[in-house]
């Protein structure tokens, strides 16, 4: 059995209000920006149950409208520094209640259905994972990172080679590098209750591109993601169409 897990923290201070609503509940081509993943992850057809981990009945009432389940989360889990572990630790409550849980964001609305099967699919078929989850190619490399130290500029990454640092190379020669996106995060519950992390310690990548990566953070990222919509680059999940 596998839960679908959606956190809601009623927050998106980033983004801000649009329409009055905050992003989760703010329309994204005719419907709440909720409402993609919540019909992503059921149509993907993966999930034994899909419910939204909400912090308001607001946004409980909009997630159940659309076909999730809901629980209200404890005050604690929605702090802004607070880690996922505290909530998904306290949704399982030490007990196996599935086999396995997929965290799926709001802040990735085009990740699809048959991206979710496709990555089930790897992540239960290879042995000794722990967790999967989605990156992307980064679009600023690291090793071209800087931080100050008493005024003095410092390479983030001070292991690169004496004779060609990776700050003085060509960013096309440096090694490959990912980011994480908001889009897909697979684990076996028994992950959670034995080492109380979300990820353990073997992580498999499924790699996004193009609108698949897109995570909705700022404003600016959502008023692009309206503009891919009126521009019919993106599409809302089938089930909404």
């Amino acid at each position: 059995s596998v839960v679908g897990l959606v956190p809601l923290r009623a927050g998106g201070r980033r983004v801000g209000l649009v329409g009055g609503l905050d992003k989760e509940r703010a329309l994204l081509g005719g419907h709440p920006l909720l409402a993609w993943t919540v019909r992503a992850a059921i149509d993907s057809g993966v999930f034994t149950d899909v419910i939204a981990v909400t912090a308001s009945q607001p946004h409980a009432a909009v997630a159940e409208k659309y076909g999730a389940k809901s629980v209200q989360r404890p005050d604690y889990t929605v702090e802004d520094r607070s880690p996922d572990i505290e909530w998904v630790h306290w949704f399982f409550g030490g007990e196996e209640k599935y086999d396995a849980f997929a965290i799926l964001r709001v802040t990735s609305p085009q990740r699809s259905a048959a991206t979710i099967r496709a990555a089930w699919d790897k992540f239960r078929t290879t042995p000794g994972a722990h967790s999967l989850r989605t990156v992307r190619r980064v679009s600023e490399h690291p090793g071209k990172m800087w931080v100050q130290r008493n005024g003095i500029l410092l390479p983030l990454l001070p292991f690169s080679p004496v004779d060609q640092p990776w700050h003085s190379s060509p960013t096309q020669g440096l090694f490959e590098c990912y980011i994480q996106t908001a889009g897909l995060e697979i684990a076996w519950t028994e992950v959670v209750l034995e080492t109380r992390t979300i990820a353990g310690s073997v992580v498999l990548p499924w790699v996004l591109g193009g609108v698949e990566a897109i995570d909705i953070n700022t404003r600016y990222d959502w008023d692009e993601a309206v503009e891919l919509v009126e521009a019919g680059m993106i599409d809302p999940p089938e089930s909404l169409r």
